[in-house]
């Protein structure tokens, strides 16, 4: 049940830490933790972690959405990704290749405005885009398969 816009939002939630742990022709697999999830979600490829970005985002109400998404078809009884435990426990404790916390501040233009941090190499940067913090992203990943 989502949050009203007037309850407060803890500062833990408002983060999110993402291992990525295999990179093959650019399709990320690895897991997202974020303190409002009771474990980590598990993603198989990209579509599947801005899904679960978009709806945590959606799930707290922080930050707000400056415009609603248009669709084909209503939206209503979408179900969110759910963890697939034998799968993300192949990855739990193996080495991730990329760890990252993104922090999303702004929701405006359809899109993400934010700061991610490198963790292995405590580098921070903003982005002004979901497909800019991608790019960020693949940058980093790119260069460790090197």
């Amino acid at each position: 049940m989502p949050l009203t816009s007037m309850k407060f939002v803890p500062y833990e939630m408002k983060t999110s830490t993402i291992k990525i742990f295999s990179y093959n022709e650019k399709n990320p697999v690895g897991t997202l933790l974020n303190p409002y999830f009771k474990k980590e979600q598990f993603f198989a490829n990209l579509t599947q972690l801005l899904l679960i970005i978009e709806n945590l985002q959606d799930a707290i109400s922080y930050p707000q959405k400056s415009m609603e998404w248009r669709t084909f078809r209503n939206n209503e009884g979408t179900k969110q990704v759910t963890t697939q435990d034998d799968i993300l426990e192949e990855y739990q404790n193996g080495k991730p290749l990329a760890t990252f916390r993104v922090n999303i501040i702004f929701r405006q233009n359809a899109s993400w405005q934010g700061s991610i941090h490198w963790m292995e190499k405590s580098l921070e940067t903003e982005f002004r885009s979901a497909l800019e913090m991608i790019f960020l992203i693949d940058n980093v990943l790119v260069a460790n398969l090197d």
